[in-house]
């Protein structure tokens, strides 16, 4: 409230300094005092409400971001770790894909002779020809790790991949089949080619099945295999 005396008294002014006395507005009977909603602050004067909302907010944001940064480098040290993991898995799993699926993988892989793996050869083709195929690959595998000379080695990996075709894993198979290339003088190495072109073609990627079929027709172009990739050949032509 305001309040103005009747009676006001004169005032001095300073003309040189040309300030007005202090005492002035105390004399007009003006009484300033602090806003009734908030406490002045220290040392800037009276507080502004809607000032110390907004700065009530910035620190909220402020502390909301900082929690957000921790959980988010929490997160990323996690997919790191999880990441090296996958690496060392990676790895282990690339040393196995020649081993036997069936074999014991703490068992240390033994060198066997060349007479173990003839006999082995040979469990495992009459096995295949029973249609066990887990069997065969176990022992089409032993037979592997022996000192068979290598155009048997390469027989013994294209029955593997006959196996892994049979039992429905045409990934696997194409590993092994595309190892007989390895053994030159493997008897079944035409066969070889041959099978893996068309289990190309079955997943879908004609580009690698054509090349295997050229590869068949330039190592083998009068072998019994020829007419079939030239026939399978044209049939990918079709299939555009």
């Amino acid at each position: 409230m305001l309040v103005i005396p009747l009676a006001i008294s004169a005032q001095t002014v300073d003309s040189s300094r040309g300030t007005a006395d202090q005492g002035f507005m105390y004399d007009l009977g003006i009484t300033i005092e602090p806003a009734r909603e908030s406490a002045p602050l220290q040392g800037i004067g009276v507080a502004n409400p809607a000032l110390v909302h907004l700065q009530n907010q910035m620190d909220s944001l402020s502390l909301a971001l900082s929690r957000s940064r921790e959980k988010t480098e929490r997160q990323f040290a996690a997919i790191r770790r999880r990441v090296d993991s996958l690496i060392v898995e990676n790895q282990r799993l690339k040393q196995l894909v020649f081993q036997s699926p069936y074999a014991e993988l703490s068992t240390p892989r033994i060198r066997y002779t060349k007479k173990e793996g003839e006999r082995f050869f040979e469990k495992g083709q009459a096995a295949y020809l029973a249609k066990n195929y887990p069997i065969a690959i176990d022992y089409f595998q032993k037979s592997i790790e022996s000192d068979l000379p290598g155009a048997q080695i390469g027989d013994a990996y294209f029955w593997i991949g006959n196996c892994y075709i049979y039992l429905k894993d045409e990934y696997l198979a194409l590993e092994y089949l595309k190892k007989v290339v390895e053994y030159p003088l493997c008897e079944n190495l035409d066969d070889a080619l041959f099978l893996t072109a068309v289990t190309y073609r079955k997943l879908g990627d004609k580009k690698m099945a054509a090349i295997f079929l050229k590869r068949l027709l330039r190592r083998f172009p009068e072998g019994q295999m020829a007419k079939l990739a030239d026939l399978e050949l044209k049939r990918l032509g079709t299939m555009d």
